[in-house]
């Protein structure tokens, strides 16, 4: 441990000394997003209307049809190019988990982050993207503290806990995953320093950012939430569990006045203690949601 206080570890480069490596720069990159709500979009039309609604980012998706039943693989670059176009806010693009050409792809053609996305097929199985040699943020899924940390040792800005892949609308798996990290980091910080050792080797994540989570309360770099979140009620909820933001699935644009939903959600995320906010933002949404009852028919995200 240094004398003020920053956690290195023999030679490792501690990953916020701007000394050293340009990551630093990524991760404050990354904070901008912090208290927003981010939008996944298959058409030019959605992405304006989530830039309206005040969304802070868009993540391009391929259209729900052309995905079903088959591989899913990265966005098609040219869609990607007509959204950054057409919108101001930054626009994230998704790659395949370990398939760092596709991640070269959406480089090159200037998105702002890449979302290695386990949401499409795996592309290597023992091997996540090497994000550090990259210039571009990057954004990666855990669903655990350790997988967390891993994916921050590995490169990437942002961490997204990931609860449900299907587009259902059931938040209860990120609200788990969600309090998983959030009570594991509550024990790291409670810990006595002799402790973190073992607790790191527990977890499976690298000692010098499990000593710097303790050291910080949090994880050291920004932290959204991701999957089944729907309503107001759920974007506020993940706030209030202790996450910087949120994901929000297409599935929202389903319905007869996706501008008030997507709004709804991105007033949550803002003012998520405020009760007349959520209030105000709730009403009339019961319609709108029946497309995602749980037992009908479910919306592929």
């Amino acid at each position: 441990m240094a004398e003020d206080g920053a956690v290195t570890l023999y030679n490792t480069t501690v990953i916020t000394d701007p000394k050293h490596n340009h990551y630093s720069f990524k991760v404050g990159l990354a904070q901008t997003l912090r208290g927003g709500a981010i939008l996944h979009v298959s058409t030019l039309e959605q992405a304006k209307i989530a830039e309206r609604a005040g969304a802070c980012a868009v993540v391009v998706s391929e259209p729900p049809s052309q995905g079903a039943g088959g591989i899913l693989r990265m966005t098609d670059p040219s869609l990607v190019k007509d959204i950054k176009r057409a919108v101001s806010i930054p626009v994230l693009a998704r790659a395949r988990v370990g398939h760092f050409v596709e991640a070269q792809i959406l480089e090159a053609i200037g998105v702002d982050y890449v979302d290695e996305s386990e949401a499409l097929a795996v592309a290597d199985e023992q091997n996540y993207i090497n994000k550090h040699n990259f210039r571009c943020p990057f954004v990666c899924g855990a669903r655990n503290l350790g997988e967390a940390l891993s994916r921050v040792r590995e490169g990437a800005a942002m961490v997204r806990t990931q609860g449900d892949l299907t587009g259902s609308g059931n938040v209860a798996e990120v609200v788990r995953n969600v309090r998983s990290v959030m009570g594991d980091i509550r024990i790291l910080t409670n810990m006595d320093d002799d402790e973190v050792f073992a607790f790191s080797k527990k977890i499976g994540a690298p000692y010098d950012l499990v000593a710097q989570t303790k050291q910080m309360g949090r994880l050291p770099v920004v932290h959204f939430a991701s999957g089944g979140i729907v309503t107001p009620a759920d974007a506020a909820l993940m706030m209030q569990l202790g996450c910087d933001g949120v994901f929000v699935g297409s599935e929202i644009f389903q319905c007869e006045d996706p501008y008030k939903r997507v709004r709804g959600i991105v007033q949550a995320v803002r003012h998520y203690n405020d009760l007349h906010v959520l209030v105000e933002t709730s009403c009339g949404l019961t319609q709108a949601m029946a497309d995602l009852n749980l037992s009908g028919d479910r919306i592929e995200d």
